[in-house]
């Protein structure tokens, strides 16, 4: 990762070559280079001083050679006879090979209001960079063309400008702007425009100097005719840096233009070795310097917090003339420490810079929202006289990159984009960070600094302890370097003494609207604290009374819960995840559904959570949970399962669920005011529990009447007789409004008796029979209808013989029908003969949820529990009452004695004959009128 259009862009000075003038003929279609040709090479220094020194050429990668290009253009014979240039020239751009890098600095710079005033004299020596020697036409018609030599000065460059550097052509000055090709390899681009023409150029040499100020350059310093020795008076240092990249070509492309319209001329030349006449690039680049290292430091080093880092990227920069120069950086790999993660809390407010923003490839500035800023970078370079500086940016996710950077940086004219990946993995969270091909720039130091405070885009490790970054950087040489940098995590999470993670999540729970038997918002929130383990799974025990209206919501198929696809038929509340460390975590909205059987329970939830945060969408959170129903009491239990720890390689770090079942009339509060509570166990990712619980109590029960109905039918016809079994109904009916029954009591009268035989021996079962549906023979049928489920619940009725208990319990097993035929309760009746022998139910454990209509229905026959004691058509059977005695949930308490409707007695059977008799006497009177009339 590189960001220092400065090397770079001085190369450009090598090719800063345009002409100086040029006649002012139109442009022809011959317009053009008649050859373009450059050259690397190093002076060799001779005892005598000659103006010229012979050279040599060099290939070596990371030398400090002279650059030598040379171009003429196609001439033509103008209607005198004279040979002149086929057009002339107006702009000239010079592309130069990548990783070819300039030092303005290297010298010091002439200010453009001296070089451009000759007047005034010319630019200092120490300015000088190189030499330019312009072919211009002779003095005289008939003689050979002229060569004009002229130094080539470092200019101090407008604003705007990278670097700039001037010569003259006679009287006529001309400057070079060198840049960085910013939208393409980041190579050195010089460029000449507008040049006069006020002179005719049929062609030019420019030479660069590797080292300006090396002593070898001496009998070449001054504005045109070398006269004597004129040392630079500064320290030799590097100018020009060849490539460090083996073995590949050193291309270079000119592009022109001339005067009067036409399109651009471009030639391309490749460098050759002049005393082979082949291609050559760079060689030998095992011999090339390298070394770069990265730090990596938080500010901040309290455990699992949000925290400022500091990345450095230091590069060797050796700028002494007889050492080659540094290789470029190429990639940077940076793998943070297990635990230095992507923080949650960053997405808050964040937004991505689209393609469009960021216009990578493209010389124009970024346009990116401040949203998107997630820290700064500063490049240090000493190819610039300042630093560079900028953003460092989050780039919008693709379906390939997820999470991507790119890094933005301005000054001295130039815009430098570098676009980075980021891979966290998706077990662990560990960030890598690549930067690949980046330009071939030198820099001495890159320093990113990533935004602090509670939307930090990265959080410490959760552990105390010192924790490692490992680096490998290569670079375009062919070198790889692997380095490593700690730090220490060294405060808990407060900023107290580090100790271990504990686990004591918090927990509440409870009704938004208490009131008695009434409709409203259940809410329950679990959390934990930064010091805490991270939560792993809940299981809740709901108080009895409070449950759910089933019939108001479809299920949602199970395919569709996996996936998080059910619909708003199914939805039954809404959940609010809190995620991340710090004070501010971010929240994410959710929705609760309905589900069928799951996991053994006979309902289950699915709890689906839309990971959309800032600009990234990590998909879909399903957390499915059971719904398990208590057999004796109704009461809810609910299992949930593991929630996700990290999705798409971000740790989650879950600090808070809100779950509120909140569907409109869905949630019923119990009847009982009594004191109760929402308990539970909370897991950790570690292996802890907790044991939590939240006080629970409805209110205002006691408003609620108690008007509880019962109708009991007896007999059948042929079974009102004494010693005969006989059929017992039990009709119980309830209004919307009442308090739920918690006891119900049945006496019945002495005419009934229980049939010992049968309730002890032939059809009683034991527990673990009943628990098998093993039963020998069930006593009856029993139908329930209640308002929170849409299909009746139904049953048999079996007698449970119980340990240490002379008489059986007469249970009530209860299932559901339709969509619910998964719930299953048992209602549990003790069976008591009183002293005055009458028989007795009670039903003590009563569910606190409403009931419509209980129907219960004792059959008669050899398995009939019940028998006839006393004649029910009889006088005193018909009597006979029964005492019921009902206790409400909210304590209120009805007794009544209840007469029996009977079935089957003689009074019916009497009616025929006198029925017969009535006709008869009817018959009679009509004959007798009959005769009457005949008389």
């Amino acid at each position: 990762m590189t960001t220092s259009n400065a090397r770079r862009m001085l190369a450009a000075l090598a090719l800063a070559t345009i002409v100086a003038v040029v006649s002012a003929a139109p442009a022809s279609a011959e317009f053009g280079f008649e050859y373009f040709e450059t050259d690397t090479h190093t002076p060799v220094p001779d005892p005598d001083g000659p103006p010229a020194p012979p050279s040599r050429h060099v290939n070596q990668a990371g030398a400090h050679a002279d650059s030598t290009l040379r171009f003429r253009m196609r001439t033509k014979v103008d209607e005198y006879g004279n040979t002149i240039p086929d057009g002339s020239l107006k702009d000239v751009v010079v592309d130069l090979p990548a990783g070819f890098a300039g030092n303005p600095q290297a010298v010091p710079q002439c200010h453009p209001a001296v070089f451009n005033n000759l007047a005034a004299g010319s630019c200092p020596p120490s300015t000088q960079v190189g030499v330019a020697k312009t072919e211009i036409p002779a003095g005289n018609l008939g003689e050979p063309n002229a060569i004009y030599q002229s130094a080539i000065y470092n200019l101090v460059p407008s604003e705007g400008e990278t670097a700039a550097f001037g010569f003259y052509v006679v009287f006529t000055p001309v400057k070079i702007v060198a840049s960085v090709r910013t939208d393409g390899d980041y190579g050195l681009r010089t460029t000449v425009s507008n040049i006069s023409q006020a002179a005719t150029v049929f062609g030019q040499e420019l030479t660069l100097w590797g080292v300006p100020a090396d002593p070898v350059h001496d009998y070449q310093r001054g504005r045109n005719t070398v006269i004597e020795s004129r040392p630079a008076g500064i320290a030799p240092r590097p100018f020009l840096t060849l490539p460090a990249t083996c073995p590949g070509p050193m291309t270079n492309t000119m592009r022109a233009r001339p005067w009067g319209g036409g399109d651009w001329e471009t030639i391309t030349e490749v460098t050759t070795n002049p005393d082979t006449g082949l291609e050559e690039g760079p060689q030998h680049c095992e011999k090339v310097p390298f070394d770069a290292r990265l730090t990596m430091q938080p500010s901040d080093t309290r455990a699992g917090q949000p925290a400022p880092y500091t990345a450095k990227l230091n590069a060797a920069f050796d700028d002494h003339p007889s050492a080659l120069g540094n290789a470029h950086i190429k990639d940077v790999r940076v793998t943070l420490p297990e635990g230095t993660a992507i923080s949650p809390p960053n997405a808050d407010g964040l937004q991505a810079c689209s393609p469009e923003q960021l216009k990578l490839g493209s010389t124009d500035d970024a346009t990116c929202p401040q949203a998107s800023k997630i820290g700064e970078v500063q490049v240090d370079t000493p190819l610039l006289s300042g630093p560079l500086t900028g953003e460092v940016y989050l780039r919008s996710p693709t379906r390939e990159q997820l999470f991507a950077i790119a890094l933005v940086v301005r000054g001295h004219g130039l815009i430098i984009k570098l676009p980075g990946e980021i891979y966290p993995d998706h077990r662990t969270g560990q960030i890598t960070t690549e930067f690949r091909n980046n330009p071939q720039l030198s820099f001495e130091r890159m320093t990113l600094r990533f935004k602090g405070g509670p939307r930090a885009p990265l959080t410490n490790p959760q552990t105390c302890g010192v924790h490692t970054t490992t680096t490998t950087i290569t670079s375009w040489a062919g070198h790889s370097q692997t380095s490593t940098d700690s730090f220490t995590i060294d405060k808990g999470p407060d900023g107290g003494p580090c100790r271990p993670l504990g686990f004591s999540p918090s927990f509440q729970a409870g009704s938004v609207d208490p009131t008695g038997g009434g409709s409203s918002t259940f809410s329950l929130t679990f959390g934990r604290s930064d010091a805490d383990q991270d939560l792993r799974d809940i299981t809740v025990q709901m108080p009895e009374g409070v449950t759910g209206k089933l019939a108001l919501a479809e299920q949602c198929a199970d395919a569709l819960a996996a996936v998080g696809a059910c619909g708003e038929e199914s939805k039954v509340g809404s959940v609010t995840v809190g995620s991340g460390a710090g004070s501010n975590p971010f929240y994410l909205p959710g929705r609760v559904y309905m589900t069928g059987p799951y996991k053994g329970a006979p309902l289950g939830l699915a709890i689906v959570v839309p990971a959309v945060a800032g600009p990234f969408d990590l998909g879909t959170v399903v957390v499915r949970a059971a719904v398990h129903v208590d057999r004796t009491s109704a009461a809810l239990r609910v299992v949930a399962d593991p929630m996700p720890t990290i999705l798409e390689g971000v740790p989650l770090r879950v600090r808070t669920v809100n779950v509120r079942m909140d569907r409109p009339g869905f949630m019923v509060n119990p009847t009982s005011c009594r004191g109760k509570t929402v308990s539970g166990v909370i897991n950790s990712t570690a292996g802890a529990s907790a044991a939590v619980s939240s006080r629970y109590a409805a209110a205002n029960c006691a408003r609620m009447p108690l008007k509880p109905k019962m109708v009991l039918r007896v007999g059948a016809r042929g079974r009102t007789r004494v010693r005969i079994t006989t059929p017992l109904t039990v009709t119980l009916t309830q209004t919307p409004g009442q308090s739920n029954l918690r006891i119900a009591d049945v006496d019945l009268p002495r005419s009934l008796a229980s049939r010992l035989e049968v309730v002890t021996e032939r059809v009683a079962c034991t527990p673990e029979q009943y628990a098998a549906e093993r039963c020998p023979a069930h006593v009856g049928t029993a139908t329930a209808v209640t308002p929170l489920l849409r299909d009746p619940m139904e049953g048999k009725i079996y007698l449970v013989r119980k340990p240490n208990q002379s008489l059986p319990d007469l249970t009530v097993r209860l299932k559901g029908t339709g969509v619910t035929r998964a719930i299953e309760i048992d209602l549990v009746g003790t069976i008591n003969i009183e002293r005055d022998l009458s028989l007795r139910t009670r039903f003590r454990e009563v569910p606190d949820v409403p009931i419509s209509k209980f129907t219960m229905r004792l059959t008669p026959g050899r398995n009939g529990a019940i028998g006839v004691a006393t004649n029910l058509c009889s006088r005193e059977g018909k009597r006979d009452r029964a005492t019921l005695r009902f206790r409400g949930q909210n304590g209120r308490f009805v007794i009544r004695k209840q007469r029996l409707k009977i079935s089957g007695c003689a009074a019916r059977r009497a009616g025929r004959p006198a029925a017969k008799k009535k006709a008869a006497a009817k018959k009679k009177a009509a004959a007798k009128k009959q005769a009457s009339k005949k008389k």
